[in-house]
């Protein structure tokens, strides 16, 4: 296995452990798909509701103890810590991400949500949409006019409620379902154009159907919810927002497999939180160095590139990829990360622990073992690892698997504990 095979340890007391029955089953968010709340959104880069609660149990986290997420992403972290009794808060760059984890783990007042649910229930007839969604090409992709027409009366009237936590309620309930509703799908790292032949009326009772869902998962759950403090705010990982010292970090950045998040969430992005393409990409220029077309923001001062790295990338030119800016997102990328880990390891207190969530990959056949390298670079910034837990293990790429055959690369969880 690629584990046993190519394994390059940089601590002298590093352990790296296979926890495939422990683990395993949890890091996937499909394990989520039919649990209430955390299902209000398809993210499908994260993780699962009982991997959480595991590390909670593994780090000894009571109800006075404050988790970090600063990659906040669905918001599995701090829905699951509220659900546990944990105090959490969360950040990340992505704006569509800080909006998902704060109405999923905001408190609703059930008469209100059900209130506003008979005046859409009692007319089905919306006024036409005065507004217009930001002129990008994706949208003209997406949806017919009438799909697209319809889901815009239905965010008109949306925008016209005054109370912030119900329109962000029904909001979510209108961005759950645009995928559903459009000619894209979420595959991997892309959103693919497929065809469905949606129709405009299938949109408004597609719509209803979703929010009495959210409705009854409110009803059944919200006051199984302890009265804890947790909140998402949008600020970048390499710089937080925030002076708060933290017991734990769960979290899980995005993986250097040039997924771009602001492509693959680009619907729910231009519906609700962008006014043009120009603020679109400035996002994404800005996000974490983990695909192409992200942008250096920040010097890192004390960073000192792995020796192993500079040998890796050489490899990787020499291989050939089908992106000649691979190999700069590659050392971009761990750069930023120490950046990350650095503003981790300033916002835990002592003895506290990270457990973050990273998947190894691969690139012209040669393995960048990620888990390791980020291993050696949070030691750079103060914190011991105290292991490297293999998850599972992915398989590469359709057209790596053509060229260079099965050769899968593991998913891990580094633990770190800060002196």
């Amino acid at each position: 296995m690629e584990a046993k095979a190519h394994i390059w340890i940089y601590m002298p007391d590093l352990t790296i452990k296979e926890k495939l029955e422990d683990f395993g089953p949890l890091i996937s968010p499909r394990r989520d798909k039919d649990t209430p709340i955390y299902n209000w959104h398809s993210f499908k880069h994260s993780y699962s509701r009982d991997l959480v609660e595991k590390l909670i149990n593994e780090f000894e986290l009571s109800s006075h103890s404050w988790v970090l997420d600063p990659f906040c992403g669905g918001g599995t972290t701090l829905l699951a810590c509220k659900e546990f009794g944990i105090n959490s808060m969360g950040f990340d760059i992505l704006p569509f991400s800080v909006f998902l984890s704060n109405v999923k783990t905001r408190n609703y007042d059930v008469r209100k949500l059900k209130q506003r649910l008979k005046t859409f229930e009692s007319n089905g007839k919306i006024s036409p949409s005065t507004i217009e969604l930001p002129d990008i090409e994706i949208i003209n992709k997406a949806f017919n006019n009438e799909v697209k027409n319809e889901l815009l009366r239905l965010k008109q009237k949306i925008d016209s409620i005054n109370d912030r936590n119900i329109r962000d309620f029904y909001s979510l309930g209108l961005l759950s379902i645009l995928e559903s509703m459009s000619n894209t799908t979420k595959a991997g790292g892309f959103l693919r154009i497929v065809q469905r032949d949606v129709s405009a009326d299938e949109v408004y009772p597609t719509f209803l159907a979703r929010i009495r869902q959210m409705i009854e998962d409110v009803v059944s759950l919200n006051n199984n919810f302890s009265n804890v403090k947790v909140c998402a705010r949008t600020s970048d990982s390499r710089k937080l927002s925030t002076k708060k010292k933290f017991d734990a970090v769960i979290t899980s950045p995005p993986y250097p497999n040039r997924h771009d998040y602001t492509r693959i969430y680009g619907l729910e992005m231009i519906f609700n939180f962008v006014e043009s393409n120009a603020e679109l990409k400035e996002i994404r220029y800005n996000t974490l160095r983990s695909h192409v077309e992200a942008r250096k923001r920040f010097n890192s001062n004390g960073y000192k590139k792995p020796p192993l790295l500079d040998e890796l990338i050489t490899k990787v030119k020499d291989a050939g990829v089908n992106n000649p800016r691979v190999p700069e997102m590659i050392e971009g990328y761990f750069e930023d990360m120490y950046l990350s880990i650095s503003q981790m390891q300033k916002r835990l207190k002592p003895d506290g622990k990270i457990g973050l969530v990273v998947s190894n990959v691969r690139f012209g056949g040669v393995n960048i073992p990620v888990d390791e390298i980020l291993a050696e670079i949070g030691e750079q910034t103060g914190l011991t690892t105290e292991n490297i837990l293999i998850a599972r293990y992915r398989g590469n790429s359709s057209q790596q698997m053509k060229k260079y055959e099965r050769n899968p690369s593991r998913e891990s969880i580094v633990i770190w504990k800060n002196s």
